[in-house]
């Protein structure tokens, strides 16, 4: 399901090939950023949660070959990664929550 704020001209094409794409973690990690359309800082999300540079997290989205290696996430970087999105979601949630509960003036 899209939850993006891109208007899409054929919605049932595109959940289709959606389906598709996220039926394997490259293709769905790079679904998720596509998706949330830079609202997550990836260079933030890298040295925050895995310790590492923005080009190696980049390298490792985009599946890039670095001295004829071919870099991509390990299953335990997919688990962190999806573990870092839980947790982004859950301060914004407190965060939102912590607005709603502000006076207003």
């Amino acid at each position: 399901m899209y939850l993006g704020k891109r208007e899409i001209l054929n919605l049932a094409e595109y959940e289709e090939r959606r389906k598709k794409c996220i039926e394997y973690k490259p293709d769905a990690t790079v679904t998720a950023f596509s998706e949330l359309e830079d609202i997550i800082n990836k260079s933030q999300l890298a040295k925050q949660y895995f310790g590492k540079s923005q080009s190696w997290f980049s390298q490792r989205l985009n599946g890039c070959t670095v001295l004829k290696k071919s870099m991509a996430f390990k299953e335990e970087e997919y688990r962190k990664l999806a573990e870092a999105f839980r947790d982004i979601a859950k301060r914004l949630i407190a965060h939102a929550d912590e607005i709603d509960a502000a006076k207003f003036e």
